[in-house]
């Protein structure tokens, strides 16, 4: 009886606490809430659902635990290169102990220039390509009429390719100078195919732009194009797209000089070097990051100065009037790139394949750094992996591949020893291959993007973004608010809509014009766009390959621009 007693006392105190607590709460108007971890009831005839607590009531346990997790988030470190790798990374010194600096080539112009002929001399002076290699190709060559097309097979290796004469995809080589170590990427020079040059692009640091110095063809190349039916050489297209996609410095390599009339003209290169340096300019580019170089891809003069050239008289001709340096003295002019090695992981997939239970993906690292043994996330589609192996790209040597993810017995000594504290890690700015382990292969596509785990550290998926955008010259149909166009951002393309014009401005005006009504060539404007899909995407200051792009529509392009705010 005592028992039940106590029982009944501790019910009614129990419920005249939880009578007073309500009462409480209804003339406070919510706003003294307390803590019913353990005094709110289970079920309750006042509309409450199984388990929640009346109006008024706040949970500050799974509050305060919120915030934690939050916090937790917000301060999660990036994760660091050890001290001494990042002072190599970081030095000026010239002696040799540091890890060399890694720079993307792009070779740019106008079909038929010339570019896949001068890449595959330039593979041959630097013996990354042997001359067996050379006499079988030019056997092969041959054998199909195009004999002088067999230095070009060196990157144009797809049997398409080679019986057009034509590059359709981007070709990806690896050649090491004596400063840098390059990964050349061949771009298309037809216009069917900007869309893999525009891909290419947007992974360089730097650029080779090819011009055909023959009469016809370079005029070609630079025309600017009458009217809607022809928008004119893709020179000018590839500059204009190579500075909207961050490529700051250039070697201008004056091809087929020797074909010139008459062969090796003084003026005739001075002609073409007046009238591209000043249209690099007019689109932004500095002078002082701008070399010209007068060659011949195809009989190697003015390549190297230790090459044994095919035209001794050709070499002669030009040395009577030309002082300046060679291609490959040009290439080691480049200065270094700045990378993000502090910043978070952000790695851009370029292929998938699958091996057995894993998935091998080849890509670029374009800030961060990523090691062997690193757990990461695949966006958009969210699925997490774990790095089973880590190879960084590199130069090949004579007689085998170049393109080629060389293990570290296959460099120099010198190199292998400043080189060897990077095994299984890759840097921003190297081209990679992973193996992924614990990730369905179907779920991996061109275009994703690795990043680190941590949601703090993870770029943003989103579909609307504000952006500045930089039209080109000549326009053939204006731009009016909910235009649709198809826009490129590395190496992906899907369609948008322009669903507001914020802003345009005339360039050199400096006074912009608030909610236009249209936007014609040669204006700058600010803009909103909506995509399609959500896509990884982030502020160009954050991050430039994941901040620019290019828009196209009917197959011309139309813009370049970079990302200022993401919006949810």
């Amino acid at each position: 009886q005592k028992l039940q007693q106590q029982k009944l006392q501790q019910q009614k105190l129990k419920q005249q606490q939880l009578d007073d607590a309500k009462k409480k709460a209804a003339g406070g108007k919510g706003g003294g809430g307390i803590s019913v971890a353990s005094a709110a009831p289970k079920s309750g005839g006042n509309g409450t659902s199984l388990g929640k607590p009346p109006p008024g009531f706040t949970v500050e346990s799974k509050k305060n635990d919120t915030a934690t997790k939050n916090n937790n988030a917000q301060n999660m470190p990036i994760p660091q290169l050890p001290p001494n790798i990042l002072a190599s990374l970081r030095s000026n010194s010239t002696t040799g102990e540091v890890i060399r600096s890694h720079l993307s080539l792009v070779i740019l112009g106008h079909v038929d220039a010339g570019k896949s002929t001068l890449t595959g001399r330039l593979l041959l002076s630097l013996n990354h390509v042997s001359q067996r290699l050379l006499q079988k190709y030019q056997k092969a060559a041959t054998s199909i009429g195009k004999s002088s097309f067999a230095l070009a097979w060196f990157t144009d290796e797809d049997d398409s390719e080679r019986e057009r004469g034509v590059t359709i995809d981007i070709g990806t080589k690896f050649a090491k100078t004596e400063k840098f170590d390059f990964t050349i990427l061949d771009a298309p020079g037809h216009k069917d195919f900007i869309p893999n040059m525009i891909s290419g692009t947007a992974s360089a640091d730097c650029g080779l732009l090819v011009v055909a110095a023959t009469t016809g063809e370079f005029e070609a190349g630079f025309a600017r194009g009458g009217d809607a039916s022809y928008s004119g050489g893709q020179t000018r297209e590839h500059i204009v797209l190579s500075r909207g996609l961050g490529v700051t410095q250039f070697v201008v390599a004056v091809n087929k000089l020797d074909a010139a009339e008459p062969a090796w003209c003084q003026e005739r290169f001075e002609h073409i070097k007046s009238m591209v340096l000043d249209f690099l300019k007019q689109n932004g580019f500095k002078e002082a990051r701008i070399t010209f170089i007068p060659v011949s891809g195809l009989t190697g003069v003015n390549i190297s100065n230790s090459d044994k050239v095919e035209d001794e008289d050709g070499w002669k001709a030009l040395k009577k009037w030309y002082k300046g340096p060679t291609l490959l003295e040009a290439l080691d002019g480049f200065s270094s790139a700045k990378r993000g090695y502090e910043k978070p992981l952000r790695a851009i997939v370029t292929d998938v394949s699958s091996e057995g239970k894993h998935v091998n993906v080849r890509g670029r690292v374009v800030q961060g750094f990523i090691q062997s043994g690193d757990n990461v996330v695949v966006l958009p589609v969210g699925d997490d992996a774990n790095v089973v192996r880590v190879e960084r790209g590199k130069a090949a040597q004579e007689g085998s591949s170049p393109y080629s993810f060389a293990s570290p017995s296959s460099t120099t000594s010198s190199s292998t020893s400043n080189e060897s504290q990077l095994d299984g890690i890759a840097l921003a700015g190297d081209t990679v291959e992973l193996t992924l382990a614990n990730i369905d292969s179907a779920r991996l596509m061109t275009g994703c993007v690795i990043c680190h785990p941590q949601p703090s550290l993870r770029p943003k998926v989103e579909q609307r973004f504000e952006a500045r955008i930089s039209i080109m010259e000549r326009l053939a149909v204006p731009i009016i608010r909910g235009s649709s166009v198809l826009l490129h951002m590395h190496s992906i393309d899907v369609p948008a809509v322009l669903n507001k014009l914020i802003s345009s401005e005339k360039r050199g005006d400096g006074k912009p014009r608030q909610n236009p009504r249209v936007l014609t060539g040669g204006v700058t404007a600010t803009v909103e766009i909506t995509l399609s899909e959500r896509l990884v995407i982030e502020e160009s200051n954050e991050c430039k390959a994941l901040g620019r792009f290019v828009l196209r529509r009917g197959g011309d392009t139309i813009a370049v621009g970079l990302i200022d705010k993401v919006l949810s």
